[in-house]
């Protein structure tokens, strides 16, 4: 009899081998004019179709209901709920035919996961700015405030310039980090999500922040050495780094040497270079719900090889939180929800 797990595996290898087609028949319900599954489609409503079928085969391998739910809420709020209602279901049909009974009841959990996420309410464990005239605001938040109203007026220098001050009158640089720059970026990614503005500014704005991370890097304080090497890295095809540059400071402020690769780095490399330098602990990021096997995928290699068997491996990032129990199933040692909590866990692993 097949384990829970072996079967998760079985069903998802074969999503994977018929993303193409699944996405193609989903499409007869939303586009009645075509005949052919076969038919080349390259619509952006193709792509989002055939990310669909992707993120579902993801959380089959993963176990993991919500990661499908994650997607489907993003989806919809690029298409709107009608739409990617329609896309759900139409997915679902196309799975009855290619599916056993067991099989299909085990893809169900998922489908219904996604369902559930275009009625439930809207998560808030990214909390908003906070208005600029209230009162919980305070000195950070303030700064925050008028931080991301220069970057959205494309005042670069200005914005940078306001947070550099805070830094020179040594304001622990920690604090601009968590109070000012990670709100900031959370409400661009925000607005971009509800279509207040466009990619190009997203960018302009998290590149500015890039930016200014690196000049704020030299009002970190110099602490004594651990010993120990860290390596942190985000999986190819993951370009999100802020956060993972975020928590790599943090953790160099706290004694660590570090090896940053930074985004997107495909898994042969990050082993080769885990076991080259003897690193002692990975750091891997997936900011995107359909990074998370190749997180699971890099965790095996490390636990395959004798040289990278006992490397501790702590993950984190956006995906990780929709689903509380995620981590495990990537064979992680431990997941970290912030800057100060990764540097927390992280002396919790090696004590």
């Amino acid at each position: 009899m097949l384990t829970e797990q072996v079967l998760h595996e079985q069903i998802a290898q074969r999503l994977y081998q018929e993303l193409g087609a699944l996405a193609g028949y989903a499409a007869k319900p939303l586009m009645p004019t075509i005949t052919d599954s076969a038919t080349v489609d390259t619509s952006p409503d193709h792509l989002q179709r055939h990310l669909l079928a992707l993120a579902l085969a993801n959380a089959v391998l993963m176990n993991s209901p919500a990661l499908f739910g994650a997607h489907v809420r993003q989806m919809s709020q690029q298409l709107g709920p009608e739409t990617t209602a329609a896309q759900v279901a139409a997915l679902g049909q196309a799975l009855l035919p290619r599916l056993s009974t067991d099989e299909y009841a085990l893809a169900a959990r998922m489908l219904n996961a996604g369902r559930n996420a275009l009625t439930a309410p809207e998560s808030t464990d990214a909390a908003p700015l906070p208005a600029p005239d209230g009162a919980p605001a305070g000195r950070f938040g303030t700064l925050a405030i008028n931080y991301l109203a220069l970057l959205l007026a494309a005042d670069r220098p200005a914005a940078q310039r306001l947070v550099l001050q805070e830094a020179e009158a040594s304001t622990d640089v920690r604090d601009l980090y968590l109070h000012v720059l990670q709100p900031a970026q959370r409400e661009v990614g925000s607005l971009w999500q509800r279509g207040t503005i466009s990619i190009a500014e997203e960018h302009y704005c998290t590149a500015a922040t890039a930016g200014l991370m690196a000049q704020l890097r030299p009002y970190f304080q110099r602490t004594p050495r651990n010993g120990r090497r860290l390596l942190a890295t985000c999986v190819a095809g993951d370009p999100h780094t802020i956060g993972l540059q975020m928590v790599v400071d943090f953790l160099e402020y706290d004694g660590w040497d570090v090896s940053y690769l930074g985004a997107s780095r495909p898994l042969n490399s990050i082993h080769g270079m885990v076991a080259d330098q003897r690193v002692d602990l990975v750091l891997m990021a997936a900011s995107m719900p359909h990074h998370v096997p190749q997180v699971r995928d890099l965790v095996a290699a490390l636990r395959r090889d004798p040289a990278t068997r006992c490397v501790r491996v702590l993950v984190g990032g956006h995906s990780f939180g929709h689903d509380a129990t995620l981590w495990q199933n990537t064979d992680a040692d431990a997941w970290a929800a912030s800057d100060a909590e990764a540097v927390a866990v992280t002396r919790g692993l090696f004590e």
